[in-house]
């Protein structure tokens, strides 16, 4: 037998070996030309293996990204088969194309209908998952009866799919769900004998509940025992559905304590979605529960054991989840896991973001039992290889410092240690390097100096003994910084280390210079023969040379308190601070319950709200109500503001009480320190007298100041730009909270003015920082209410520290629109065409007389020049505008600082707005 036959045998052979279900591979190898029209033959063949192989092919190209949609017809002829598999191939290729041809769709609602009274249950639940994946609104009333059909199916299996296909069809066309009267058919599926009938029908309420407001899934008690009974019996999948469902309803004390037994089980169960929602549902109904023992059994000895087993897995994916939840946990129920901190200390093949997590929540579970066996723990951490790692280790010493008195001592010692050892660091002097771990060691030290003052001050000379040399990050040098002005009456060196700063002051960051400042400041107060030659120069410096306006501010203030009067100056700069408390990563409590109602889900691993991340997320809150003692607002939006319970009323009032009581005791303790004086009053002895002095006022009025915006200190106006009106705000955050959301509401008002979208863009506020936003506003006439006082915007601001309510004041200037230019021929054809009744103004002392000036301050307003006329009057300057879409025209008489105004207009009451508001302008 010749080679060549037996080479055309073994490729025959290969052919026949690679037929078959399991090697469907050949199919994506076609590169043929003319494909399309060899597929479309196939396709119409009258051999059934035929066409399924073709239909293969089909499938295999479009996987491949080929565009096959000119074969619609052809395959959707292939629908009346019966062969299953062929079947299934035929309705994926109809669920791709679908959207392509949509009105070919339509010649497959008769196959859909036959199809879905076959008589295998495969086959019905088949189509109705189909039909859930075709998402037209054409063909939606075509796929209704075989749904309804398939909800009252025999067989769970087709119930169970027909079940999610609601869910999807609400989401294409709600009004078609509900004429059906599916909704109320997926309720009544909860009462299924078939548990993932009961499941399925639960996760479509709750989808669809989701995306509406309507009340469309209520638990009753009844239902809720169906529940329970379904749960024992459903897959994992279809528990976590009812868990999650169970973790909305808010029960009465009886059913908390019913559904946290019938629920505990769970928390063992081995996948961990599971059990995490269990714990979900059984913190929150543990809040309801009347038998204390009952709710301490459980949080001391079931739910810890779950969050220690998901935690000591070996995927680090699934540790950080868990960590993240676990620290939501934590700051609901502190003391849940202080027992358990070994399981939270760091291994060497942690991933970094595995070991960050893992410190904070060191610092969570830190108490006066087990800090002992953490601050052993970390202080091995200082000698890792990870800077970010080492970093964070020594930041969580410092917080477990402010957090426990008791433990603050050993604490430093540890942190005194690391400054001793100087790892990374070598030289003397001014070759003198210090490593950062004994840098950041000192930036922390500096913040339990500031927790506990006088309490460490022979460690205060330990580490000052060489001074700030070395140390060339921002953070640990400002603190060097302050530790030498705060303790400068025991660090003998003192003003020798802050000559050394105020000579490398131009080389400093923003934050060290500002230290310096205070620094220098109060090194003069407590040693005034040193320091006053130091602090002349350095004010100087400061106020005159340096273009920063916070330093040259801190600087301006500084010189006119020290020039003025010396006694108060010490009784301000040296009083005793408020202490200090260790609130890092701490949320804000309405953020927290939205969390710890949203637990094993993206938001707890976020920290987030899921309508922040989420495009078109239906929001976790609501604009809450105002009180009586704030803004008064219209009625007819009464209905739209009173979500806000009287719990949170509650809570608001004893926060304003705290606060109020803070300050009383803050100020009850700024007593002047009598032990270092000054010899004299004038400090400076009249040597800076003679600068200038900080009158400058705000751009934005003040409307609401930190007392009573709950340490949110807003200023509010309204601007003009490109043909449209903006909120501009300006935020100065005295509170203890980041604040990084911000939703605004306006009441009805005199124009109707509405803000473009609730949501306000504005970049994160640290507490002690400030921030703007320039919000864009509409004016929708609708939403105008004549009643209302002109020219007052009645706001309310919703933030992470509670609905502010304040108002703002809009400008008739602002209503000038920009296409108020008249020509000087049609200015005069108007003028003449108008009723002879004009407004009139006198203003008897302008601030501004010069015509040229005047005409470039209306100019910005949208009040547009359009002659002048010189007479023994005075000189009469012609200007027009438009408002509402209606011109105005005015006369102005200047005559020396005298000014007669006139105006008219269709409206005579907008001209006399108009005059009034120009009239303002250039008083």
């Amino acid at each position: 037998m010749s080679s060549s036959s037996k080479k055309s045998k073994r490729t025959k052979a290969k052919k026949k070996e690679k037929k078959g279900p399991g090697n469907d591979s050949r199919y994506f190898s076609s590169t043929k030309k003319g494909e399309i029209a060899e597929l479309r033959r196939e396709l119409n063949s009258m051999n059934e293996e035929a066409v399924k192989d073709a239909v293969k092919k089909v499938i295999a190209s479009m996987t491949v990204g080929k565009d096959v949609s000119a074969l619609f017809a052809d395959v959707l002829k292939r629908m009346t088969t019966q062969d299953t598999e062929l079947k299934k191939l035929v309705y994926l290729y109809i669920i791709t194309y679908a959207r392509s041809s949509p009105k070919v769709v339509l010649l497959s609602v008769n196959s859909f209908t036959k199809d879905a009274k076959h008589r295998s249950p495969l086959i019905r639940a088949l189509v109705i998952r189909t039909i859930g994946c075709i998402r037209l609104p054409d063909v939606v009333d075509y796929f209704c009866p075989p749904l309804a059909e398939g909800l009252k199916d025999p067989d769970p299996y087709v119930r169970k799919t027909a079940a999610v296909c609601v869910a999807k069809l609400y989401d294409i066309s709600p009004e078609a769900v509900e004429e059906h009267g599916f909704l109320k058919t997926l309720r009544s599926l909860i009462s299924d004998h078939n548990a993932m009938v009961v499941a399925n029908a639960v996760a479509a309420l709750a989808e669809i509940a989701e995306s509406t407001s309507k009340d469309v899934f209520k638990i009753t008690p009844d239902m809720l025992n169906k529940l329970l009974a379904a749960m024992n019996e459903c897959t994992e999948w279809g528990q976590v559905f009812i868990l999650d469902c169970l973790a909305k309803y808010n029960p009465t004390a009886k059913q908390a304590e019913t559904v946290v037994e019938r629920v505990v089980p769970r928390l063992i169960h081995a996948n961990s979605a599971v059990s995490m929602s269990a714990v979900k549902v059984i913190i929150k109904y543990l809040d309801v529960v009347e038998n204390t023992s009952m709710r301490s059994y459980v949080m001391r000895e079931k739910i810890p054991n779950p969050l220690i087993t998901i935690l000591s897995g070996d995927k680090p994916e699934l540790q950080y989840i868990a960590l993240r939840n676990i620290n939501l946990i934590l700051q609901k129920e502190g003391k849940l896991l202080d027992k358990h901190v070994r399981h939270f200390f760091c291994k060497y093949n942690d991933p970094l973001y595995v070991k960050l997590e893992k410190l904070e929540i060191m610092a969570r579970v830190a108490s006066n039992d087990n800090y002992d066996k953490i601050l052993m723990e970390l202080r091995a951490y200082g000698s890792e290889v990870d800077e970010a790692f080492v970093r964070r280790a020594i930041a969580t010493i410092g917080r477990i410092a402010v957090k426990l008195d008791g433990a603050a001592r050993k604490c430093m010692r540890v942190l005194l240690d690391f400054v001793k050892a100087n790892p990374g660091g070598d030289g003397e002097g001014k070759e003198r390097m210090v490593g950062y771990v004994a840098q950041n060691s000192v930036a922390v030290m500096a913040d339990i100096l500031r927790k506990y003052p006088n309490r460490f001050e022979k460690v205060v000379d330990i580490v000052c003994k060489f001074g700030v040399e070395g140390y060339d990050e921002e953070r640990p040098l400002a603190a060097m910084i302050w530790i030498l002005g705060e303790y400068a009456t025991i660090i003998e060196d003192a003003p020798e280390y802050i000559q050394g700063c105020i000579d490398r002051f131009d080389d400093m960051e923003e934050r060290c210079q500002l230290a310096l400042l205070t620094s220098t400041v109060k090194l003069f107060l407590k040693r005034p023969d040193d320091g006053k030659n130091m602090v002349q120069g350095l004010l100087k410096k400061a106020s005159g040379v340096v273009e920063n306006p916070d330093i040259r501010d801190r600087a301006y203030v500084y010189w006119r308190m020290l020039a003025t009067d010396a006694k108060v100056a010490q009784q301000v700069i040296l009083s005793d601070k408020p202490k200090m408390a260790d609130d890092t990563g701490k949320l804000d409590p309405s953020v927290l319950k939205t969390l710890m109602s949203n637990l094993a889900t993206l938001a707890s691993v976020y920290h987030k709200p899921p309508e922040l991340f989420i495009a078109g997320g239906k929001e976790s809150f609501e604009m809450k109500g105002h009180r009586k003692s704030d803004v008064k607002y219209d009625d007819s939006d009464s209905d739209e503001d009173e979500d806000e319970d009287e719990d949170e009323d509650e809570d608001e009032d004893e926060d304003e009480e705290e606060i109020k009581e803070r300050k009383s005791k803050i100020k009850s303790s700024r007593k002047p320190n009598s032990e270092a004086q000054p010899a004299v009053v004038n400090i400076l002895d009249g040597i800076m007298d003679e600068g200038p002095a900080t009158n400058a006022s705000p751009a934005l009025p003040l409307v609401l100041d930190s007392t009573k915006g709950k340490g949110l200190e807003i200023r509010a106006g309204f601007s003009r730009k490109g043909g449209n009106i903006y909120l501009e705000l300006g935020f100065t955050n005295r509170s203890n909270t980041l604040l990084d959301q911000f939703a605004i509401k306006l009441n009805k008002n005199f124009i109707g003015l509405v803000p473009e979208s609730p949501k306000m863009s504005v970049s994160p506020i640290s507490p002690g920082g400030t921030g703007s936003a320039s919000h864009k506003m509409l004016i929708k006439p609708e939403s105008a209410n004549s009643q209302m006082a002109e020219g007052v915007i009645q706001i309310a601001l919703k933030t992470k520290v509670g609905v502010l309510y304040f108002a703002a004041n809009l400008g008739f200037d602002m209503l000038f629109s920009e296409d108020g230019q008249l020509a000087q021929t049609a200015y005069l054809q108007l003028w003449k065409s108008l009723p002879n009744q004009e407004a009139d103004v006198k203003v008897p002392s302008l601030s501004v007389s010069n015509p040229e000036a005047i005409k470039s301050m209306l100019r910005s307003s949208n009040v547009f020049f359009v002659a002048i006329r010189q007479a023994p009057t005075g000189t009469h300057l012609y200007f027009s505008l438009k408002v509402k879409g209606l011109p105005v025209l005015v006369e102005l008489t200047v005559n020396g600082t005298q000014m007669v105004g006139a105006a008219k207009s269709q409206d005579l009451s907008l001209a006399r707005k108009s005059l009034d508001a120009i009239a303002n302008k250039i008083r």
